[in-house]
C-alpha cells in the first residue's frame, strides 16, 4: 500500500534567500526573531531581519567568501544563528551546521570532511572551533557573531554595510543549500546534502497541515542545527509570518516562563523534553494550596473520564482558565519528533486541553516526511505523508510491517561525498529510511522499529554505534565490542550500552602489576574507566552509559562479522558483569 499521489503546494519562491526577501516584503515590521533581554523580548523584525542577512552577505563576499564554498556555523541558538545561515546561502556557499555540544575532534572531522574554507562562530563556541582548526584545518577562516579580536565580526557587517541590497540568486531550486551531518565523528557519519527546493518545500507543507500563519509565535529550544528545528522552527516560521523565541535553556521552571512571557502558540521538542515539562506541571498542582489542587486534578480527572468513556475532549474548554492561570492558555500546538512520544504523555497534554502532533522524517527528507493533523491527532501513529509526499512498506510481511520508504520533492540529493551509501537508500526514486512501519486504517504511518543499527535517545539525539566503537576498539583490555541501544535503569528511556569481550591476559597482567586479584569486580572497574577516558572525546550524549561484560565471543557470520542483530533479544551470552559508567 502507498499513500495517495498528490502535487505538492509550489513554493512561492526558488530559493531560501528569497525567501527572506519575500518575508520583509510581506510582513515588514513585524516582529520575527526575539531573544530574552532582562524581561522583555527583543529582536528583529522581518524587514530588520533581510537587511542585517545581507549586510553580513556583504562581509562575507569580503573576507573571501565564494559561491560553491563549504562554510561552517557553529553557534548556540540564537536570532543570528538563522540569519547567518541565510547569509551564507545569499553569498552562493553552502552552509554547513555544526552541533555546539560537539568536542573540537568531532567539529575538525566535520570540517575537514566538508572541505569547508571558512566557519561562523559565535564567542561562546569559538574555542572548539579554534581548537579544531589548530588540529585539522589550519586554512580554516574564521568569521565571528559577537565581536572577537582579530575577527570579522556580526557588528562590522551591519556598521560597514547598512543598506546593502539583497544579491541577484546565485543558486537554482535544486542547487545544494545544507550539508548536515547526521553524526559527530568518523567515516561513520554522512552528509546530508539538503537543495534549496527540498527545504522551501518541506517549510510549506508543515506550514499549510498545521495551519501555521502571521499571528503565531514559536518558542524554539531544539538545536538549530537539527532540521527539525531549522525547518520547522526558522524557515517554515520565515514562510509563513510566524514570529521566533528562543529559549534561555532547557529548565522546566525557566521554560514555562519564557512560555508564558513570550506568548507562544507552538512548541516544538522532543518526547523527553515533553516529558519533563508534564512531571513540572504535576508537580505545579501538586504545590497548590489543598483546596484549589483539588479543584484542579478533580477537573482534570473530569476531562480524562469523559474522553475515556465517550472520545470527547472536553479538556480544552474545561480546563482553559487553569491554562491560562499557568500562563500557557495561548500554546495552541504542542509539536513532537525525532523520537517516539509514549501515549501516557499523549493523553497527559491531550486531558489538560492542548493539542499534541506527531511526525515522523529523518534529516535525509528534510526532515518531515509525515505529519498528524491538529484537527485529527491520535496516539499511536505519526501522521500521515505531506502533502506532494508518498510513503510505501517496502515488502511487507503478514502484518503489514515493513521498511518504510519516502518519495517527494523533500528527499535528499544523496550523501555527501558518498555514492555507495547513495545507491544503498535511493533506488528508483524512493528513500528507504532503514526504519519499520506499517499503515494503520486511517491512512496513517505507525513506526513499528528500526532495521538500522542508529541508537534514538529519548532527546531525539542519534548515535551510530560505530562511531562509539572506533573509541574503544584499540583498549587493551577489549578483545570484541559490540555498541547498542539499551534501557537505563529504570527500563523507561535508550541510552549507549558496550558489550564487551574482554581480554583477560592483559587484565591480569594489569591485576598482577597492582597487586590485585583479577575478579569479576576488578575486571568492571577497569573497564568502566577505561570505557569513560575514552569516550571523553565524544559528546556528552554519545557517551556509552552502561558496560556489559561477556564470558564468551560473540556469535559470527561466516566472515567473521559479529551478528549485531539478536543483541537486543538475547544478549548473545549471558553478562558477566554489568556496570554504570559516568
Amino acid at each position: 500500500m502507498n499513500s495517495p499521489r498528490t502535487v505538492a503546494p509550489t513554493p512561492v519562491v526558488r530559493t531560501l534567500p528569497q525567501l527572506m526577501d519575500f518575508a520583509a516584503q510581506q510582513y515588514g515590521e513585524t516582529s520575527f526573531v526575539l531573544r530574552r533581554e532582562r524581561d522583555a523580548w527583543k529582536g528583529y523584525t522581518f524587514a530588520e531581519a533581510a537587511r542585517a542577512t545581507h549586510a553580513f552577505t556583504a562581509l562575507l563576499e569580503r573576507v573571501g567568501v565564494k559561491p560553491g564554498d563549504r562554510v561552517g556555523l557553529q553557534s548556540e541558538n540564537r536570532p543570528e544563528w538563522g540569519l547567518a545561515y541565510m547569509a551564507i546561502l545569499e553569498a552562493g556557499a553552502v552552509v554547513v551546521p555544526l552541533d555546539a555540544m560537539l568536542k573540537a575532534q568531532e567539529v575538525g572531522e566535520i570540517l575537514v570532511t566538508a572541505g569547508a574554507t571558512f566557519c561562523v562562530t559565535s564567542a561562546r563556541q569559538h574555542a572548539v572551533v579554534e581548537a579544531a582548526r589548530a588540529a585539522r584545518t589550519p586554512e580554516l577562516r574564521m568569521v565571528a557573531l559577537d565581536p572577537m579580536e582579530g575577527l570579522p565580526c556580526w557588528d562590522d557587517a551591519q556598521r560597514d554595510f547598512p543598506n546593502e541590497p539583497p544579491r541577484a540568486p546565485r543558486a537554482e531550486s535544486g542547487d545544494l543549500a545544507v550539508i548536515i551531518f547526521t553524526s559527530g565523528t568518523t567515516g561513520q557519519a554522512k552528509g546530508v546534502m539538503l537543495s534549496h527546493a527540498n527545504l522551501l518545500y518541506n517549510a510549506e507543507g508543515v506550514a499549510r497541515t498545521i495551519d501555521c500563519g502571521p499571528g503565531d509565535r514559536m518558542l524554539s529550544v531544539l538545536p538549530m542545527h537539527h532540521t527539525f528545528e531549522s525547518t520547522i522552527g526558522f524557515i517554515c516560521a520565515l514562510r509563513c509570518g510566524a514570529s521566533v523565541a528562543y529559549a534561555r535553556g532547557l529548565d522546566s521552571k525557566q521554560l514555562r516562563e519564557d512560555m508564558r512571557s513570550s506568548d507562544a502558540t507552538i512548541f516544538v521538542a522532543v518526547p523527553l523534553l515533553y516529558e519533563k515539562l508534564l512531571t513540572a506541571i504535576h508537580k505545579g498542582i501538586e504545590d497548590l494550596p489543598a483546596p484549589r489542587k483539588l479543584m484542579v486534578k478533580s477537573l482534570f480527572w473530569t476531562s480524562r473520564l469523559v474522553r475515556m468513556l465517550t472520545g470527547m475532549r472536553i479538556g480544552k474548554q474545561l480546563l482553559r482558565p487553569i491554562r491560562e492561570k499557568a500562563g500557557l492558555g495561548k500554546i495552541r500546538i504542542f509539536a513532537c519528533g525525532a523520537a517516539a512520544l509514549s501515549t501516557e504523555v499523549f493523553w497527559g497534554y491531550t486531558d489538560f486541553g492542548w493539542c499534541m502532533v506527531e511526525g515522523y522524517g529523518l534529516t535525509e527528507t528534510s526532515p518531515v516526511a509525515c505529519l498528524n493533523r491538529p484537527q485529527r491527532s491520535n496516539p499511536g501513529g505519526v501522521g500521515w505523508p505531506l502533502v506532494g509526499v508518498e510513503v510505501k512498506i517496502d515488502a511487507p510481511d503478514a502484518e503489514g510491517n515493513g521498511e518504510i520508504a519516502v518519495r517527494g520533492p523533500n528527499v535528499m540529493l544523496g550523501y555527501y561525498g558518498n555514492p555507495e551509501a547513495t545507491a544503498e537508500v535511493l533506488r528508483d526514486g524512493w528513500f528507504y529510511t532503514g526504519d519499520l512501519g506499517t499503515f494503520l486504517p486511517d491512512g496513517r504511518v505507525k513506526i513499528t522499529g528500526r532495521l538500522k543499527n542508529m541508537i534514538a535517545t529519548a532527546a531525539g539525539k542519534k548515535i551510530y554505534p560505530e562511531e562509539v566503537e572506533v573509541q574503544l576498539v584499540n583498549s587493551p583490555y577489549v578483545l570484541e565490542v559490540v555498541v547498542a541501544g539499551g534501557k537505563d535503569a529504570k527500563g523507561e528511556r535508550e541510552e549507549v550500552h558496550a558489550h564487551i569481550y574482554p581480554n583477560m591476559p592483559e587484565l591480569e597482567l594489569l591485576a598482577r602489576s597492582q597487586g590485585k586479584v583479577c575478579d569479576d569486580a576488578f575486571v568492571e572497574a577497569t573497564l568502566k574507566a577505561d570505557v569513560e577516558a575514552r569516550c571523553e572525546p565524544l559528546a556528552a550524549y554519545k557517551r556509552v552509559k552502561r558496560v556489559l561484560v561477556r564470558k564468551g565471543e560473540f556469535p559470527k557470520t561466516t566472515t567473521g562479522k559479529i551478528k549485531r542483530q539478536n543483541l537486543a533479544a538475547d544478549m548473545l551470552a549471558p553478562p558477566m558483569r554489568a556496570s554504570g559508567v559516568a
